[in-house]
């Protein structure tokens, strides 16, 4: 694992949406996912890209967190946060990427991809 970069793509109101899906391209692990945040001051947050070389699996663990410039007033609508990570392999990909989600409810699992 050399690099992993982590970035919102859009945060709308919405549903309690969990999902992802994994992409193997070149070099690269690309996650692209849907969390949701129980009200809009909440944005996503990579809380782990960790490499277990003895089972050849990435996790990929986002949580959510309240954004730093949130105030006080806060929507009480469900916020959809779409995020894509990716992480870049200087020797060849992962056999297995397992992606979880926390939202404020402990961790579960929503994908696992093997290449």
């Amino acid at each position: 694992m050399n690099e992993t970069t982590f970035s919102i793509i859009r945060r709308q109101s919405g549903s309690q949406r969990s999902s992802a899906t994994v992409t193997f391209d070149g070099n690269q692990v690309v996650v692209e996912g849907t969390i949701w945040g129980a009200d809009g001051c909440k944005t996503a947050d990579l809380t782990e890209a960790a490499y277990d070389s003895g089972s050849d699996e990435l996790r990929i663990s986002v949580g959510t967190k309240e954004q730093t410039d949130a105030g006080d007033m806060c929507t009480q609508a469900i916020m959809e946060i779409d995020y894509r990570a990716t992480v870049t392999f200087a020797n060849g990909l992962p056999g297995t990427v397992s992606v979880s989600h926390d939202s404020g409810d402990g961790p579960s699992p929503v994908t696992t991809a093997t290449r």
